[in-house]
């Protein structure tokens, strides 16, 4: 699957962006950290779409920085509305209460808990652990570290194979653009592409370019 990151500031060009995105992709990613003057029923419509719903705090390189009640409210609202999927971060000392949520309604969202380094990728064991413990509480496991080197990159596709369908594994920057290339043929469940230069992570490739690679590789 190719996921493109909705980046707007305005719910109602959030959603233009996003139809127009899912032309392209299979899937988008709404950055509700990124918008302003998000409620409910903003939510609810967000997640009508094929979507992840993504309120990223800014202690992991998002932008909201308000209540974190709210938030988990927000998330919940996502979770009743049977969003295809909802990201949480792996240090979010909550996220096991929104898996239990949703199990308790009987929601079809599926959790992504993820983690996020934007100075470097540790290495191979020390990631094999970040994604045990994701998987010990959510549906699928997500990693985006920034790539330095090859070693970094044999390292998240490594990874990756090891939890085929089970996980999306990034490697972020110039370095790892080959993780977001490569990553779906070693089972990464999708990869984050860019469309009309706006991307949410350094290193995402368009998504006209990605698709064009793709056509050739087979």
């Amino acid at each position: 699957m190719i996921c493109i990151p909705v980046i707007d500031k305005n719910v109602d060009d959030a959603l233009k962006s996003a139809e127009n995105a899912l032309k392209a992709a299979d899937i988008v990613e709404f950055r509700v950290d990124m918008l302003e003057n998000v409620d409910k029923e903003d939510i609810a419509k967000m997640a009508k779409y094929p979507s992840i719903i993504t309120i990223r705090a800014d202690w992991e390189g998002g932008e909201y920085n308000e209540d974190n009640n709210k938030r988990m409210e927000l998330y919940k609202i996502a979770i009743e509305n049977n969003a295809k999927f909802i990201d949480i971060e792996l240090k979010e000392e909550k996220n096991k209460e929104l898996v239990e949520f949703r199990d308790s309604i009987n929601s079809e969202t599926k959790i992504i808990v993820s983690y996020h380094d934007f100075e470097k990728t540790p290495d191979y064991d020390e990631l094999l652990q970040i994604v045990k413990k994701e998987l010990e509480i959510g549906d699928v496991a997500k990693f985006a570290t920034m790539a330095k080197s090859k070693k970094d990159v044999l390292n998240i596709l490594k990874v990756v194979n090891e939890f085929e369908d089970k996980i999306i594994g990034i490697g972020m920057g110039e370095e790892g653009k080959l993780t977001r290339i490569l990553g779906v043929d070693f089972g990464s469940i999708l990869t984050f592409s860019s469309m009309e230069g706006r991307s949410s992570a350094p290193g995402q490739v368009d998504v006209v370019k990605l698709k064009k690679i793709w056509e050739l590789l087979k």
